[in-house]
């Protein structure tokens, strides 16, 4: 796991002072080690950083790095840029950026390619491999498939490869986005980096806000949902994406190579057929994880106490008892994130699977002080506004994995969108069973608990009456729905209220569980992940999320068998409840990185308040926000007020990114 970073001067300009400032500011996400490379014409230059490690330094690989960063003339114009995080491999050969025998290739890479040893193996017979790594099978991989390599790998990625010979750049992402990639692209200059906070500090970027970005974040909650996001001009790789640019003329072309389908076939519930499709998860989940626990130092889980955190652990735990070699140090860590509050703790569960598996638990209690002396590091490592507190939660449990010397966890991120975790998802399985004609267990299903009724309203609302209203009625229902909308600048609402375009309904439960694992709601979570954890320089693997054999078979599975009898991951919990507590099994509630959200808020408000100035007016009605700020932080309801700490968050934002 790794930061990448790197750039193109189409005037062939100088370019290593500018791959220098991105790779520093990316340091946080690979501290063990720093390296450069540099192209002109058919001249290549490697160089060491602060980072690197001496003995590497003119040593005989073919990468190693022979000058200072601070020493590369002017004349080259293409370079990679690498931060290193050493999980595999942890010898020098695997520095990079690294290239293959001939120094024809170079790559500079950030993810974990989970089937390496596989890919390896098959590849030994053809080319002499002199590290351990996965970087160099992602290297003779492309050398030997071109970009169908991208079809064998298991795992996460975003990467680039510089051929020296074709004068092209390929570069990567993964199928469903865990690992970042941004890049800028104009007549002068390309650059990329794993973080946007790297690319926007470069003096050729005219830092400007994207105001379409933030407003579908006020409005309508979106975050990333377009290439362009909230920095004007910088654009984010979607993932299942690669692209190719000519360094001679400046053309990229981005291809789409990866399409995750789902099955939309309505089939009646058989309790055969249940058994066999828990069997298929169960024995997919294990090679999932099995695979992820592959690393060359020790291996951590983040256990919330929820189903899926939980059965990452039971596994762990199961594949111990079998005598299968695992990295975990002494003895499996756990991290928690607990509070005082019981209403928002899941210790009684997750202390249920410490019992059940013998694991170590280690617990952090996150609470209001902490959360407003770190906005700003929180905000920063995030590189915008954020939703809700609990990713001040998440923030927390990585620290808490750092301080306990672990650099490497596994995370249950995925589960929820997989396998129909979100009581918002019912309403879309109600719907395929009365389609169907199947009113009988449309009617018990719609009983099973007394909140049914009133989701089943709240979704009909939304999906079949608020967004098909004309633009300006439904204008009218977002603020009368959402009363603290009213402290946007009416100016600036006005202006970009033509984005609230009407979403098309989701017609099945796969179809709605599809758009929230590929487009809505997982992408924006696997993008706090990854900077929750990489901002504390450790390693975060789910999964749930990107073992595409595991997200393909049971994206293929009918509805019937997600949500039975009011029981959302009904097939999980069959497939796993004998590697979890009967607690966990049996519990219905819904929590997540809760966090006693709105009580925060209301302790924080005072020193909050010099945030909202006028450097806001554009976007705020900052006069209106001041006059009435006890309404602002009211809390009429049990429900997080995520529009508040949205305000709170962009201002933190404009004050700490300087717009």
């Amino acid at each position: 796991m790794c930061g990448i970073s790197g750039a193109v001067s189409y005037n062939r300009d100088s370019v290593a002072g500018h791959v220098a400032a991105m790779t520093s500011r990316l340091r946080h996400r690979g501290p063990d080690g720093e390296g450069y490379v540099f192209f002109s014409g058919d001249t290549i230059l490697t160089a060491w950083g602060n980072d690197t490690a001496k003995s590497l330094r003119n040593s005989a690989l073919p990468y190693a790095p022979s000058n200072s960063i601070d020493a590369v003339p002017d004349s080259f114009h293409i370079g990679l840029g690498h931060r290193r995080l050493a999980v595999i491999d942890l010898h020098d050969t695997g520095h990079g950026p690294m290239c293959d025998s001939e120094k024809r290739f170079w790559i500079t890479y950030n993810g974990e390619i989970y089937n390496y040893k596989e890919l390896r193996n098959e590849l030994k017979h053809k080319y002499n491999f002199i590290s351990e790594s996965d970087t160099e099978v992602i290297l003779y991989a492309y050398k030997e498939w071109g970009a169908e390599c991208l079809q064998r790998f298991n795992g996460m990625w975003a990467f680039v490869i510089y051929d020296t010979h074709e004068k092209k750049i390929f570069g990567a992402r993964d199928r469903f986005g865990v690992k970042p990639f941004y890049y800028y692209h104009n007549k002068e200059y390309f650059a990329f980096a794993s973080e946007l906070k790297a690319l926007v500090q470069l003096p050729f970027y005219k830092k400007e806000i994207n105001n379409g970005a933030v407003f579908d974040f006020f409005v309508s909650g979106k975050m990333e949902t377009e290439e362009e996001g909230f920095f004007k001009n910088i654009f984010e790789l979607f993932p299942s994406t690669y692209f190719v640019l000519d360094v001679s003329t400046g053309t990229l072309k981005k291809t789409k190579y990866y399409s995750l389908n789902y099955s939309s076939a309505f089939s009646d519930y058989d309790e055969i057929q249940s058994g066999k499709y828990s069997a298929g998860v169960r024995d997919k989940l294990i090679e999932s994880v099995s695979y992820r626990m592959r690393s060359d130092v020790p291996v951590g889980v983040c256990l919330s106490g929820g189903v899926d955190s939980s059965v990452i652990t039971g596994i762990i735990y199961h594949l111990l008892k079998q005598s299968i070699p695992l990295n975990i140090g002494d003895r499996l860590k756990t991290f928690t994130a607990s509070f005082h509050e019981k209403k928002f703790d899941e210790s009684d569960y997750a202390e249920s699977v410490i019992q059940h598996t013998g694991a170590l638990w280690e617990r952090v209690f996150p609470d209001e002080k902490q959360l407003m002396k770190n906005l700003g590091d929180l905000v920063f490592s995030q590189d915008m506004p954020l939703w809700s507190t609990s990713t001040f939660a998440q923030h927390s449990v990585m620290r808490l994995a750092k301080e306990n010397g672990i650099k490497v966890v596994l995370d249950g991120q995925g589960g929820d969108e997989l396998f129909a975790g979100y009581r918002n998802y019912y309403p879309y399985f109600w719907n395929e069973l009365f389609s169907h004609n199947r009113y009988r267990d449309f009617f018990k299903e719609i009983n099973s608990d007394d909140n049914n009724i009133g989701l089943l309203a709240k979704t009909f609302l939304k999906n079949k009456v608020v967004e098909q209203l004309p633009l300006p009625l439904r204008s009218d229902f977002y603020k009368m729905y959402n009363e603290k909308l009213a402290f946007l600048n009416p100016d600036f609402f006005s202006a970009y209220k033509s984005r609230m375009v009407s979403e098309p309904e989701a017609h099945s439960l796969n179809e709605e569980l599809h758009n929230d694992f590929l487009i809505k709601r997982l992408k924006i979570f696997l993008k706090c992940e990854d900077r929750c954890s990489m901002w504390h320089s450790v390693e975060s693997r789910v999964p749930f999320t990107d073992d595409h054999n595991l997200t393909e078979y049971v994206f293929n599975i009918p509805a019937v068998y997600k949500i039975r009898k009011g029981v959302n991951k009904y097939l999980l919990r069959e497939a796993m409840k004998n590697f979890i507590p009967q607690k966990v099994y049996e519990r219905k509630d819904k929590m997540g990185f809760n966090t006693p959200h709105n009580a925060w808020l209301s302790k924080i408000k005072d020193e909050v308040r010099p945030l909202f100035n006028e450097k806001l007016s554009n976007y705020i009605d900052v006069k209106k926000l001041n006059r009435n700020y006890d309404r602002l932080f009211s809390f009429d309801n049990k429900n997080d007020d995520k529009m508040v700490f949205r305000y709170i968050t962009f201002a933190k934002w404009m004050e700490v990114f300087g717009m």
